[in-house]
């Protein structure tokens, strides 16, 4: 369990961030910063990089039904049986997480309007919305059907783990 896990957050985890910074090329590409304290209010103007946001920063933090879940979850129930305090101590980094994700989410989707962003451009683009919509829906899939990917991965750890047992 803990090595499928391990392989599914590798997987999970490079899906997840890479929609970040795709969100982030996004947000600088717009608004020529990267400083939470000067973007806010987005959800306002830009409603398509906002929703996009928000779903990646909750794949982040993992939310049920998203791949950041399951593989957190797989990770946790492989290491309790033996790291029992340092499992618990990494559940209680999840809790921090969740923390500066949505404070960070609070403040650049939902914080008050900024008129410096008025006229942002929203991603209406297709070649903007496709790898946004294609990467959500991995991520959700991943989620909801974790099962599939886990099969093909116990396939293939399957040799290592039996020889390190």
């Amino acid at each position: 369990v803990g090595m499928t896990g391990a392989t599914l957050q590798m997987f999970s985890h490079g899906l997840i961030t890479g929609l970040l910074f795709v969100m982030v090329g996004l947000i600088y590409d717009r608004a020529h910063t990267r400083n939470i304290d000067e973007l806010s209010g987005l959800a306002h103007v830009t409603p398509v990089i906002a929703t996009a946001l928000v779903l990646a920063g909750l794949a982040s933090l993992g939310l049920p039904s998203m791949s950041g879940f399951v593989a957190e979850v797989t990770v946790f129930l492989g290491a309790l049986g033996r790291f029992q305090a340092p499992t618990v101590l990494a559940v209680l980094g999840i809790v921090l997480t969740a923390g500066y994700i949505l404070w960070m989410v609070r403040r650049v989707v939902f914080g008050p309007k900024d008129p410096r962003w008025a006229d942002l451009p929203d991603a209406t683009a297709w070649w903007e919305q496709v790898p946004l919509a294609a990467m959500l829906a991995v991520i959700i899939a991943i989620g909801i059907f974790p099962r599939q990917l886990v099969d093909v991965i116990e396939q293939g750890i399957a040799p290592i783990a039996s020889r390190l047992s």
